[in-house]
């Protein structure tokens, strides 16, 4: 993926709103810069996307004027003092909004941009992709009608994209057509097997061309909508009429595909190496002649599961990592494919990894999300609830927490500072009690667990906690202090309820000693 880059001009006469928008962060995979748009003058780049936000109709008016592809008008206003234009409008933002809406309209506005600018990279990368194919490759929707197809489907049917396109096998392939209400289509038996198993399905088709008959080795693959729905299939149809021609064009399929790819003899020795392999493997040059993939695999990648092996496609698929120099981990599926002759022998192999690193990352962020309290950092409720479910029956220590007198924090210095004394208290827990299991339950509950029964060493440890809070706080004029109440088991939690309930009751038994004595003072 190739960076996106914005430049974003501004023309306001509202400084609050154009502060608010400066003051937005950018996503992480977006770069931009803002800039002041001045007059229809000002320089705007032809090799960026540029957008032009402003709350002057006569700015807005030059802006449009230059009728610049790469930049998108937003403006701040009422539609009516704007109106000849509307059409030429990316965004129309209402005026006397709050600052933190015009912040989201603009964090809305980038990924609107970004996703648009994504959108034409691939389908750019992938009409390009197609057309390197030397094989015929078409899309088909799951009733037969060809969606897209590549520059070498239609030389061999001699009709063009756009006459293909549209259109179903009989009429593209000259061929009678099924009695009318059949419900049938040419190939469907091959399309449901993809369609039925979820994986490529390989066959042996001839077909009568313009050029006489030719044999294809034919790969059709289910394709889904992003929600898991199949709506049609993909297929190569690989010309083995001439069999001397598989190995030069599978070569030049390997090194126009994005991926880290090779294809091996029989004997594992390397026949073609494409460029993102060599990158990732340092076998550059000369050296890739020599290449021992099983050597180097056996260093590089790091097993992440036992992988599966899939004996009517002959291949085996198994993800894996790999620890870069640099220190990054990637994750890789890697698929170790046979490469099967007409006759069926095994003519050698191929290689193919699949980069999944950022999908693995995103789901680690998921659950991460999902376990994680978002202000202190800290496990959730939900999290500590299962800890305690799965680990029931080991010997462990519960250390149930309360801040004293925090309401009065929120009550007179507002929730900010609430919230920061949360995430000191949080930060003080884990700095006391490092590799324990401790989170917020809520509020001002915190609750840690401790493997195995340790009281002394336990109880030693919360008077300290107990020191740090009060003395932390005091030092920012606060009267706040943690009452800690200690639970044990020896592993026979039959009701993790009550569990938690006797270090809250423990809890609240010091929370009263701890209200006394300052009654007292």
């Amino acid at each position: 993926m190739i960076d996106f880059q914005i430049k974003i001009f501004l023309g306001m006469y509202d400084k609050a709103v154009e502060q608010a928008v400066i003051q937005t962060p950018f996503p992480k995979d977006i770069k931009g810069e803002f800039l002041p748009f001045k007059d229809k003058k000002t320089l705007i780049p032809d090799h960026v996307t540029a957008a032009f936000l402003t709350d002057r109709s006569s700015l807005l008016k030059q802006a449009a004027a230059l009728k610049k592809k790469n930049l998108f008008l937003i403006y701040c206003g009422h539609a009516a003092d704007v109106t000849e234009y509307l059409d030429q409008l990316e965004a129309l933002w209402p005026a006397g909004e709050s600052l933190e809406i015009v912040q989201m309209r603009f964090e809305r506005l980038l990924k609107h941009l970004k996703d648009r600018f994504d959108a034409w990279f691939y389908e750019h990368t992938l009409l390009t992709t197609i057309d390197s194919i030397p094989d015929m490759l078409w899309y088909k929707r799951i009733d037969g009608i060809h969606m897209l197809v590549n520059h070498m489907f239609t030389e061999i049917v001699h009709k063009s994209k756009a006459d293909v396109q549209g259109k179903d096998h009989f009429y593209i392939w000259d061929v009678p057509r099924p009695a009318e209400g059949s419900g049938e289509f040419a190939c469907a038996e091959s399309e449901e097997i993809a369609i039925s198993t979820g994986k490529t399905y390989i066959c042996d088709e001839p077909v009568k061309t313009h050029d006489g008959m030719k044999q294809f080795i034919t790969y059709k693959t289910p394709v889904y909508d992003m929600y898991g729905n199949v709506f049609g299939t993909v297929g190569i149809g690989h010309d083995v009429t001439n069999f001397s021609n598989m190995g030069i064009e599978l070569s030049i399929l390997v090194e126009n595909l994005p991926f880290p790819m090779v294809i091996f003899s029989e004997d594992w020795k390397v026949v073609r190496m494409n460029n993102a392999f060599e990158e990732i493997s340092n076998a550059k040059g000369t050296e890739s002649e020599n290449f021992d993939y099983h050597a180097w695999k056996e260093k590089a990648l790091l097993p992440v599961n036992q992988g599966s092996k899939d004996d009517k496609q002959h291949s085996r698929i198994q993800e894996c990592k790999m620890i870069c120099e640099d220190g990054e981990v990637r994750y890789f599926i890697v698929r170790e494919q046979e490469i099967r002759d007409f006759f069926d022998n095994i003519s050698g192999y191929f290689l193919m990894m699949q980069d999944i690193t950022y999908q693995r990352a995103y789901e680690r962020s998921i659950i991460e999300a999902a376990n994680t309290d978002m202000l202190t950092g800290m496990y959730n409720r939900r999290y500590f609830y299962n800890f305690l479910s799965q680990n029931a029956a080991r010997p462990m220590t519960l250390l149930y927490m309360d801040l004293d007198h925090f309401k009065a924090v929120n009550d007179h210095f507002g929730h900010a500072k609430g919230d920061e004394v949360l995430i000191k208290t949080s930060q003080i827990i884990r700095n006391l009690f490092p590799g324990t299991i401790s989170a917020r339950l809520g509020g001002d509950e915190f609750a840690l667990i401790i493997e195995g029964n340790h009281k002394t060493t336990t109880e030693k440890k919360c008077h300290q906690l107990e020191y740090e809070i009060q003395n932390t706080f005091s030092r920012e004029g606060l009267n706040v202090t943690i009452s800690v109440g200690i639970a044990e088991t020896t592993g026979n939690i039959n009701d993790i309820d009550a569990f938690i309930h006797e270090g809250d009751t423990r809890m609240y038994e010091i929370k009263k000693a701890h209200h006394k004595i300052a009654a007292e003072i």
